[in-house]
């Protein structure tokens, strides 16, 4: 095995690489004359010192592929085929009871595991790669000095290129080699280049020739997918210095073809957005960061159809594209009864970017909506039914009226609304109890 260049910094008392399920894998993957490392963002941010909350690991390894399946369904671990083509593994273990998810339930922790690769050849889209034992191979064909240290199951962190445990102390983002050459290889680059600049760097400009680079091929990121320009994109508006990620972007020419067509996007609403967040418990969610930036509902259905957004999302940027503004404030019990409490805290930050709800109306809103518990209408048709109503219209009249009656006095029991059927319709003299 070709062997990396030699060890440097010291990973042991990292929280994650001390995971039971990480020592696992990455020792049931070493065996005699083959080796499994960390490598990406997990080691990158502990080096530099931003690690929050979960850590997501991905390994590289010696092992081929279809070894590493056999491993992993030899130890009873569920194994998925991922990517085989591009020597992508995923083996998904279960935590502990002592570690639900937000359901209650017991969550899958997924460890994404890829082979030593080399390209072959690309078209700025896809990679045709070649398996290999080479690390610093391996390396080389990564995008950012910062995204090529491994480190492995003692915590020994290795830097096969040369460059990039100086690059994250110093908190400089810069490609491998020629940037042009890289970003020719895979154009999403660029918007990986931006989040991970506008993330660590936000203060100091760009290098010319990086920026030259991103400006003449900026029109390329049409090519890609939607679903990968999503993800991306969706990552750099969760940036704290999103506007300055964003102008950079409309700058040199990406923005336009990353979002699918020339918009007059609303960079002001987005700034109000931005400025009414430090009010806030937490930053907006990056969809609403993009419902912000849309000048229109027209637009954000086309960008969302871009960008293959998922129906739910979709839904949910209309919705805060057409947010209910100042009634929210009046009549929130309605808003979140109807809409969803998700739904009402898009809203909600929406309208206050457009200066229809004041700060304080907001802050109340989002307690409100993150505390809300589901009501559930006490009257069905059943009811109606053994009251006398036929099926058809009437009925879902008088219970979508009802409904109303019944949020507005904020939900009063079943009697009560059973009394409020009998006061408006009292030739029924039958009710639910």
């Amino acid at each position: 095995m070709t062997r990396s260049s030699s060890p440097s910094p010291d990973l042991q008392g990292a929280p994650w690489l001390a995971r039971p399920h990480v020592q696992h894998l990455l020792e049931l993957l070493s065996p005699e004359g083959e080796e499994t490392r960390c490598v990406g963002g997990c080691v990158r941010d502990t080096l530099a010192g931003s690690v929050a909350g979960d850590v997501e690991v991905d390994m590289a390894t010696t092992l081929l592929p279809e070894a590493v399946l056999a491993r992993l369904e030899a130890a009873g671990i569920r194994a998925v085929a991922t990517g085989l083509e591009h020597g992508t593994v995923t083996a998904v273990m279960r935590l502990p009871d002592t570690a639900p998810g937000k359901t209650g339930k017991p969550r899958d922790d997924k460890y994404e595991i890829t082979t030593l690769r080399r390209d072959i050849s690309g078209d700025g889209r896809h990679a045709e790669v070649a398996f290999g034992r080479d690390w610093r191979e391996d390396a080389l064909r990564r995008d950012l000095t910062i995204n090529a240290v491994y480190a492995d199951r003692h915590g020994t962190v290795y830097d096969p290129v040369g460059s990039g445990l100086e690059d994250i102390a110093a908190r400089r983002v810069r490609f491998i080699g020629d940037p042009a050459q890289r970003i020719r290889e895979d154009y999403l680059r660029i918007l990986r280049f931006v989040r991970f600049y506008f993330r660590l760097s936000p203060d100091v400009a760009p290098d010319v020739a990086t920026v030259a680079a991103i400006t003449h091929a900026s029109a390329d990121i049409a090519a890609l997918s939607g679903e990968r320009r999503q993800d991306e994109f969706l990552k750099i508006l969760a940036l704290g210095e999103v506007e300055k990620a964003l102008g950079f972007l409309a700058k040199v020419g990406a923005l336009d073809p990353t979002l699918g067509g020339a918009g007059a996007w609303n960079f002001a609403r987005l700034s109000a957005l931005v400025a009414q967040e430090k009010h806030l418990p937490e930053r907006a969610t990056p969809l609403v960061r993009l419902a912000a930036l849309m000048p229109d509902a027209q637009s954000g259905a086309a960008v969302a159809a871009s960008l293959r957004l998922s129906r739910r999302r979709t839904q949910r940027l209309g919705i805060a594209l057409d947010h209910a503004g100042a009634d929210l404030a009046q009549r929130p019990r309605h808003w979140l009864h109807y809409a969803g409490a998700p739904s009402v805290s898009d809203q909600t930050v929406m309208a206050l970017a457009d200066g229809q709800i004041s700060t304080g109306d907001a802050v109340d809103l989002l307690a409100q909506a993150e505390a809300w518990e589901p009501r559930r209408f006490p009257l069905r048709g059943h009811d109606m039914t053994a009251a006398g109503v036929p099926e058809g219209p009437e009925m879902g009249r008088i219970l979508a009226d009802l409904e109303a009656w019944w949020v507005a006095q904020d939900f009063p029991p079943k009697q009560a609304v059973a009394a409020e059927f009998r006061r408006r319709w009292p030739g029924n003299d039958e009710n639910s109890q």
